[in-house]
């Protein structure tokens, strides 16, 4: 029996692949040779379905949201665990695509810029001791805070947060000792706030979750990680900060 969780046109050219190839334990070889041609036939990407959830809080009473499209909104740097700091350029980039793509615009000052900004103005290490201070007790301080905006020329800054990132294989389909159909699930979680500089008060926060089951062949046919957080983190963006939405869900295939 085929994985139910399958799209339904992938269980069908699955389906008709095996039964022109007959007996599976005679005809192993062309069986699987059948099998890929299938997948193949079936799309020229990776195969996937994803799991899409996000909480955000209330805007504040006293946020404009049209701002976000007149004023440039500056991006900290990841807040992630020692553990994770290596996928923190990974975010950052999507994060930057995501917003490029959620409507009314934001104009964000992209990470790499923010960065650049604050060490010309001899900043950087007023906002190293921002962000560290934020690890250490999850607020950033405030004359600190206002001092980055400041440097920044931006009132509304937004502080990404990489929670967790999980991997791993699921054998899905064999035939004859074969694994022929494996499964790559990929879990993240991400939060996101915005702060006002001029206040110190974050104004609007999200946390958010996706799941991502791809159809593998062979490793290298995964869903890019950077294709699946922009994915979260529009509609994180899109849903809980423009339109105030408080919860949204999306499933895909």
């Amino acid at each position: 029996m085929l994985p139910a969780q399958l799209p339904r046109s992938l269980q069908q050219a699955i389906a008709e692949a095996l039964m022109i190839e007959g007996s599976m334990t005679r005809h192993i070889g062309g069986t699987a040779l059948a099998f890929t041609a299938a997948l193949l036939a079936a799309g020229c990407g990776p195969v996937y379905l994803s799991d899409t959830h996000a909480t955000s809080t209330p805007r504040a009473e006293s946020f404009d949201v049209g701002a976000l499209a007149s004023e440039p909104v500056a991006t900290l740097g990841v807040v992630a665990p020692a553990s994770l700091q290596g996928f923190s350029p990974t975010l950052s980039l999507a994060l930057a695509a995501a917003v490029a793509e959620v409507s009314p615009p934001i104009r964000e000052i992209p990470t790499f810029e923010t960065i650049n900004r604050l060490s010309d103005q001899g900043l950087e290490a007023e906002y190293a001791d921002l962000l560290t201070g934020f690890a250490r007790n999850g607020v950033l301080e405030r004359q600190k805070l206002r001092r980055v905006g400041s440097g920044l020329r931006s009132r509304y800054l937004l502080l990404p947060g990489l929670a967790q990132v999980d991997e791993t294989i699921i054998d899905k389909f064999e035939a004859a000792g074969l694994k022929l159909l494996r499964n790559r699930v990929t879990t993240l979680r991400l939060w996101l706030q915005l702060w006002d500089a001029q206040t110190g008060h974050i104004v609007w926060e999200s946390a958010g979750e996706i799941t991502v089951s791809t159809v593998l062949l062979s490793p290298k046919q995964a869903v890019p990680l950077e294709e699946t957080i922009q994915k979260l983190l529009f509609s994180m963006i899109q849903d809980g900060l423009l339109r105030g939405k408080t919860e949204t869900e999306y499933y895909f295939d």
